[in-house]
């Protein structure tokens, strides 16, 4: 292995910023405009009444990333070098979305069953094929930048991902209201424009400039191996182990994310172009005090973020719990403070602290393996959450599903607050799990 100086690394890293900076803002944007708990779900919505469908949009992007990490991390593990592994599979992933929308335009309003099974293919396409992805990014993150870059990098993404979304919230709302082209071709169009970021988003991985880290192996284990030795990697590692379990419960108390735009429109009777953007903009607000926030303290006490975050979290269930109808009380308003609120604990802050806290925590030569290993876990649960969350909203009504939401939002934090730490104890997953150096 190459050694390279401090200072000498020092300028890759600030070379790396770039690079890295500028593909996260554009990946982030791209999914901030057709946003996962907003634009989506409303956009089902208009397809379908089935509340397991409208729960399963919002959540379908975190099934497929996560799902397939921890098969990708074993042959990851096989190579020094991780760039193209990222870069390769990036090129095709990256234009679904886009031939999406075209796909939805021709499709016309007639075809509503058509245009529902088309999205899911597609985004089922491109979550799974950023899931491909997302392990070697991670490790690139880890071994190409260091803590004090990453913070930054996550952190100023939000902020200028929040204040950007801040200014084109209106025309969202121009574009999905009576006066826009109509649907489907008003959602075709935000489909179009997320698509067109996304492609452009391939060019600043190329110019990733790749540090030396783990060392490949030349072997890994049969999978009836090494399935068994990651339960005791769980059972043995109590701070990795506390951190799984949390990743679990954001995604329990997640599973609501996608009903509070239809809890708006359905329940408290807002109209689409209402609750959308403003509901979108108070998110944004807070993502960008959050971005913030993430900005300063990541790079100094990354759990410490993490503990706030969640304690931000709950707050988003109680206001919705608190809201009513217009002209009933406090009416609408709790959920625009809940979104609020919910925005300074955003899934980009809040992933973005997790992601920094397990490529931090993992030794270089396993990360790919720790990362692939919560992420799978954290998949395993969202593949349930939207069967969970679209029977409690149906069966029961959203507030049930809100109560639900809270006590798992309380559960994470309590987790967090006891039991999340900093240091990887030492010979934990390396010898559990034995491989052989190239």
């Amino acid at each position: 292995m190459t050694m390279i100086s401090a200072a000498d690394r020092e300028k890759v890293y600030r070379r790396n910023f770039v690079s890295f900076l500028i593909d996260s803002i554009l990946f982030t944007l791209a999914m901030s405009i057709i946003g996962a708990n907003t634009v989506i779900p409303d956009f089902v919505r208009q397809l379908t009444d089935s509340e397991i469908l409208i729960g399963l949009s919002g959540n379908l992007f975190t099934i497929g990333f996560t799902l397939p990490q921890l098969l990708i991390a074993r042959y990851v593990v096989r190579y020094e070098r991780k760039k193209w592994w990222f870069v390769g599979p990036n090129i095709p992933v990256r234009f679904v979305i886009l031939l999406f929308a075209g796909l939805t335009a021709w499709l016309g309003r007639d075809k509503p069953s058509l245009i529902l099974a088309a999205f899911f293919i597609a985004y089922s396409i491109a979550a799974f094929g950023d899931g491909v992805v997302g392990v070697p990014w991670a490790d690139l993150a880890g071994t190409s930048l260091n803590a004090r870059w990453r913070a930054r990098m996550f952190g100023i993404t939000t902020m200028a991902t929040a204040l950007i979304m801040l200014l084109i919230s209106p025309l969202i709302g121009v574009i999905l209201g009576a006066e826009g082209p109509g649907f489907p071709n008003n959602y075709a169009i935000l489909f179009g424009i997320s698509g067109l970021i996304f492609v452009i988003s391939i060019v600043p991985g190329l110019f990733f400039h790749e540090l030396p880290g783990g060392k490949a192996v030349a072997k890994v284990p049969a999978l009836r191996e090494f399935l068994p030795d990651l339960g005791r990697v769980l059972r043995d590692d109590k701070p990795f182990r506390a951190f799984i379990l949390i990743r679990m419960l954001t995604n329990l108390f997640m599973m609501a994310a996608p009903f509070y735009v239809g809890y708006a429109t359905v329940q408290l009777g807002l109209s689409s172009d209402v609750a959308v953007p403003w509901l979108l903009s108070m998110y944004t607000v807070g993502s960008m005090v959050g971005a913030f926030a993430y900005t300063w303290l990541g790079e100094r006490n990354n759990v410490l973020f993490i503990r706030l975050a969640l304690a931000a979290s709950v707050l988003m269930p109680l206001c919705a719990l608190s809201a009513a109808s217009p002209g009933q009380g406090l009416g609408p308003l709790p959920l625009y403070v809940g979104f609020l609120m919910s925005g300074l604990a955003a899934s980009s802050n809040l992933f973005a602290a997790y992601m920094n806290w397990v490529v931090d925590y993992a030794d270089a030569d396993q990360r790919p393996i720790y990362v692939g290993l919560s992420n799978t876990v954290s998949a395993l649960v969202s593949l349930i959450t939207p069967v969970i969350g679209g029977l409690l909203a149906a069966r029961f009504g959203y507030r049930s599903l809100f109560v639900v939401a809270l006590f798992m939002a309380l559960a994470a934090l309590f987790v967090a607050l006891r039991a999340l730490r900093y240091k990887q104890p030492e010979n934990t997953l390396a010898d559990a799990i034995p491989t052989t150096p190239a």
